[in-house]
């Protein structure tokens, strides 16, 4: 019986009023989509594509809802999704429900083709964020910097970057603008491949925050408190408005490119009795960030990243080996004194040796959570081999 519907909805052209309004052909709909790679398994993904199908049955105009629905799946927007249509879904698909759903979804047995093991672990909510390749190598401060401070260099090997803070208009008082930090500290290194997954992903320049602060801190895997949502909302106006200089020095070239993240930031600010102040962020990439993007990406594994969210050094340090050891040379290892990589990962530490205890405890947490990773702690130096990326290329071909 279920690979009679599944066939039944091979073609998602041919989606109808019947599919969209029906809860199990709908549910049926999103099993087959997760398995096509069309859609991420999770129970926030699961209320997402209730949400498209209410959305899709509301504003259609022409009486083909299905193609509306297709499309709006298609290129994961749900930039105009409203607070009513996410409500009706939550009611068709309730919490409890939305979990069965996911396990059903991850049951690859049903399928009549073999899916390999990186392939379900994609479809089972791996949710995948990206880099540029020089912010793989050169990283943001690791602890906020004072206001006065309004620029940051990095340095390492051919490549340099150079952040430079900015200001926004201030919600709290008209015709002013205030001064914002740099970015910095754990969640800036959540927000920014996510942010840079968004656009890639979905091949857009328009990136939907979430529509309110606690949906977009369990969509990044952060505590939902008060603190945590202050300190997120400040990361996300220091990166907005935050203009990167990046540097690289090649044999033949030196490249400079100039890219402010983005082009706009707007807070939409609601306030129902019911339910409160509601966050409503939507940033614009810059058409300079996102060709910069576009061209030099490094793939980085948003849950390994929540895993190692306690500490930016570990962090760094993970997305650095991630962009670093598949790019050695398979039998041509590489040795990198620990000096060079000190002012790197712990500018704050002063003595070689507590540096290397440091580092060798960040590596022992970082194989907890990818033990793939292969190289050696020697006496002043790290040896680094060729090993495989915690993002398989194949799960980048499924987004």
């Amino acid at each position: 019986m279920a690979r009679q519907k599944q066939q039944q909805f091979a073609d998602f052209d041919k989606i109808d009023t019947t599919d969209l309004s029906n809860d199990e052909r709908l549910k049926m709909l999103y099993i087959e989509a997760v398995r096509r790679g069309f859609w991420h398994n999770d129970t926030g993904r699961a209320l997402d594509f209730f949400s498209l199908a209410e959305k899709a049955l509301k504003e259609d105009k022409q009486g083909t809802p299905g193609k509306l629905f297709y499309a709006l799946i298609k290129n994961k927007n749900l930039k105009y999704v409203t607070d009513e249509m996410e409500r009706a879904a939550g009611k068709r698909l309730p919490s409890g429900d939305r979990q069965e759903l996911v396990d059903r979804a991850a049951d690859l047995t049903l399928t009549a083709r073999p899916v390999p093991e990186e392939t379900q672990n994609a479809l089972y909510g791996r949710d995948i964020g990206y880099h540029h390749g020089i912010m793989a190598q050169c990283f943001m401060p690791q602890k906020e910097m004072p206001i006065e401070t309004r620029e940051w260099q990095v340095d390492h090997g051919r490549a340099s970057l150079m952040i430079e803070a900015g200001r926004v208009a201030d919600t709290s008082e008209r015709h002013a603008f205030r001064k914002t930090h740099l970015p910095s500290g754990a969640k800036a290194r959540l927000i920014m491949p996510y942010i840079i997954g968004y656009a890639v992903q979905r091949n857009t320049r328009t990136i939907d925050m979430g529509r309110n602060l606690y949906r977009f801190m369990q969509q990044l895997g952060v505590p939902v408190s008060g603190q945590n949502g202050k300190e997120l909302t400040r990361q996300v106006e220091n990166i907005a408005a935050a203009s990167f200089i990046l540097g690289g020095w090649e044999e033949d070239r030196v490249m400079t490119r100039y890219a402010r993240v983005a082009s706009e930031l707007s807070f939409w600010i609601e306030k129902k009795p019911d339910q409160g102040a509601l966050w409503r962020p939507e940033m614009e990439l810059s058409v300079e960030f996102f060709d910069a993007i576009k061209e030099r990406r490094v793939p980085v594994d948003m849950g390994h990243l929540m895993k190692l969210g306690k500490s930016p050094r570990r962090m760094d340090l993970y997305c650095w080996l991630s962009y670093r050891l598949p790019r050695i040379r398979r039998g041509r290892g590489v040795t990198i004194k620990l000096r060079d990589l000190q002012p790197i990962f712990a500018p704050e530490i002063t003595r070689p040796q507590d540096f290397k205890r440091r580092l060798a405890n960040d590596l022992k947490a970082i194989a907890a959570v990818y033990p793939d990773f292969r190289l050696t702690l020697e006496k002043d130096a790290l040896r680094l081999e060729k090993s495989p990326p915690p993002v398989p290329p194949k799960l980048i071909q499924l987004i």
